[in-house]
């Protein structure tokens, strides 16, 4: 194998990956959409990550701080 056919064959594979890349994307592109399933999409929707929310958001300052000071003196 001469030094001139082993550069052609390393352009060619990058080349053919490409072909062969394109060629997936435009298979998965082409397929026909699949009707929705509702209890899928219901068991994506519970496993879905919680995020907790501060239930007192609306309190005053004067709020927080007695809420805070009888947790602290219970008296």
């Amino acid at each position: 194998m001469t030094a001139t056919q082993l550069v052609s064959a390393r352009r060619r594979r990058p080349m053919l990956l490409r072909i062969l890349g394109a060629a997936l994307v435009f298979r998965l592109e082409l397929r026909s959409p699949q009707p929705l399933d509702v209890g899928l999409i219901l068991l994506a929707w519970l496993r879905r990550p919680a995020i907790e929310m501060p239930m007192r958001a609306h309190e005053s300052r004067s709020d927080r701080l007695r809420r805070r000071l009888d947790e602290v003196y219970p008296f």
